[in-house]
């Protein structure tokens, strides 16, 4: 399993932790990423990964980005998140399994959000 304190240590970003509100939240001026409290491992790890794709791909936030840049950005952290923590391999083994994305979702320990995404990204490359 990646780790992901790892990746952020290499991307030099600092990890902080906040209450209530937003799963997670990239601050590029300060290169941080807060993560709340409480969340389960699996959220807490596909949400990190997530935030993690802001800061690899130097992402701005604001609530002045027009819809278009905020969409793209979120696509984009979204397709890192899925290219760092499933690798093919791992998940045509837990596709061979059950191709059912719940179930796949659940060997691979990531969202079903995060196996759509990856399925999306490979339906793409292979066409």
């Amino acid at each position: 399993m990646m780790d992901l304190d790892i990746v952020a240590a290499n991307l030099d970003v600092a990890l902080a932790r906040h209450s209530g509100g937003e799963k997670g939240r990239w601050y590029p001026g300060s290169r941080t990423i807060s993560l709340r409290r409480g969340l389960g491992p699996v959220a807490y790890r596909c949400t990190l990964a997530h935030e993690l794709g802001h800061a690899a791909h130097h992402h701005l936030a604001g609530d002045s980005l027009p819809n278009w840049v905020v969409q793209r950005q979120e696509r984009e952290a979204n397709e890192w998140a899925a290219q760092l923590l499933i690798s093919e391999d791992d998940y045509a083994r837990a596709e061979a399994v059950c191709p059912h994305p719940g179930a796949i979702a659940r060997d691979l320990e990531v969202t079903v959000h995060l196996v759509e995404v990856w399925q999306r990204m490979y339906e793409r490359i292979a066409s």
